[in-house]
């Protein structure tokens, strides 16, 4: 019995039918029982249509988090200031609603997949009473969407990331509420050793503000990276800064953003771009060139075939002959199937066309960041996630903002909002920047 029902479930879920209360924001839509003894009884399945009036809430949510990055607390007070817009959810006991937003309800809508249209089960461990969580791998999801999402998948996925990154780092540009707080760190939660893959953090010497990695011989002491790794790394914010600066204002916002897109997509595929300016064989030659040589080697097959085999030694040479030639032509194929594969890999060619895309949805300006306020710069890099990541050895800060078809049109109204209208901040012909000192002995990695 215990067998069917968990195969009944998964059936259930499979076909889209919800199992349980509607998650906030989705109302139960009613449908007649598939068997008609249970219809007969007035049984009923109910799959999720938008809740008009919670649905938004919902996606604001998920809005705030990958786009604005806020931790679960800062999203709660966010909605609790407008409870008429942002209705509090109502727990399955009347008698235990709060009547209003909390950081468990807040996570519970995050985390539930739900909301990307797929009809998800098994999410909660049953032998503790629902109380524990089973991994991703023993979930249960429909084949394809079967109700009207809230998020894209994007978003979801994105979400998760940003749980993962966000981890043990407060939201906002506001000084640490300790007693001894004396300053705040513009890069604060950005910041990544490459050697130990560990986020640095700020810290002050001599009036001038770091950021910092302590080599950890206790747990990773016996990692590749731990010779490379000193005992303390550091590195100045003001060099930092300057990197992330310069990167936004010609990477992100500036008119020669695609000429930079295009020298690093060609960067990462130096074969496809090598090949094509030295006028290499395209697909279409190699397949032709395989097909010759597979004909030849049926040649050979043949005249094997055919040998007579009167001389026992002129066999043998002839066998061999036969061979060599066999496994020539052979090797000449592999190699020419290793081409092929190679050649039809993906080129930078779609990528190009859809980081050109994405880059126009964003506007073109040329901000002053040196001038924004720290909150302002905070919430432009929390919205692209951007990404700092330095290698001591090498001497490279590495940068890396995120735009996608889902967040792109967000990203340029956020960014328009915060450095365009009547603020000063930015305009559209003067420079205002100038690229990091060479002599810093750093090379700015996008």
């Amino acid at each position: 019995m215990l067998e069917l029902s968990w195969d009944g479930f998964i059936e259930h879920t499979q076909q889209g039918w919800n199992v349980g209360k509607p998650p906030y924001g989705y109302l139960a839509e009613k449908f007649p029982h598939p068997v008609p003894a249970r219809r007969a009884e007035g049984r009923t399945k109910h799959r999720l249509v938008p809740d008009p009036e919670r649905g938004p809430v919902v996606t604001e949510i998920f809005r705030l988090r990958a786009l604005e990055r806020l931790g679960y607390r800062d999203i709660a007070q966010r909605l609790n200031a407008d409870p008429v817009k942002y209705p509090p959810p109502v727990a399955n006991r009347a008698e235990v609603t709060v009547g209003r937003w909390t950081v468990q309800s807040v996570r519970g809508i995050l985390e539930n997949p739900k909301y990307t249209g797929y009809q998800v089960w098994n999410r909660k461990a049953r032998k503790k009473r629902g109380k524990g969580a089973n991994p991703v791998s023993e979930w249960t999801w429909s084949a394809q969407p079967v109700h009207e999402p809230l998020v894209t998948r994007e978003i979801f996925n994105a979400v998760w990331s940003t749980t993962r990154a966000r981890q043990g780092s407060r939201s906002g540009a506001e000084p640490n509420p300790h007693s001894e707080t004396l300053r705040t760190y513009l890069l604060r939660s950005y910041v990544y050793c490459m050697l130990c893959e560990r986020r640095m953090f700020g810290k002050a010497s001599k009036g001038l503000s770091y950021y910092v990695c302590y080599k950890d011989d206790t747990r990773r002491s016996t990692a590749d990276w731990a010779a490379q790794h000193p005992k303390a790394l550091w590195i100045r914010e003001k060099i930092l800064t300057s990197a992330v600066h310069w990167f936004f204002r010609e990477r992100v916002f500036g008119p020669n953003r695609h000429r930079y897109l295009r020298a690093q997509l060609a960067a990462q595929h130096p074969s496809a771009s090598a090949s094509a300016r030295n006028g290499g064989p395209d697909a279409a030659q190699i397949q032709q060139r395989i097909q010759e040589i597979e004909r030849r080697q049926e040649r050979l097959l043949d005249q094997l075939a055919e040998e007579d085999g009167g001389d026992p030694e002129a066999s043998r040479r002839f066998r061999r002959g036969i061979r060599e030639r066999y496994d020539r032509l052979d090797q000449e194929r592999r190699t020419l199937l290793a081409q092929a594969q190679q050649a039809a890999a993906p080129s930078c060619g779609p990528s190009l066309a859809v980081g050109t895309e994405l880059l126009n949805a964003l506007p073109q300006l040329t901000p002053r960041f040196a001038e924004l306020p720290e909150a302002v710069q905070r919430e432009i890099y929390d919205a692209f996630r951007l990404e700092v990541r330095y290698h001591r050895p090498r001497r490279e800060i590495h940068l890396q903002v995120t735009v996608s078809a889902a967040t792109a049109t967000d990203l340029a109204r956020l960014t328009t909002q915060a450095l365009v209208p009547g603020t000063g901040n930015a305009t559209l012909d003067q420079p205002c920047f100038v690229r990091p000192r060479q002599d810093s002995n750093l090379r700015p990695s996008a």
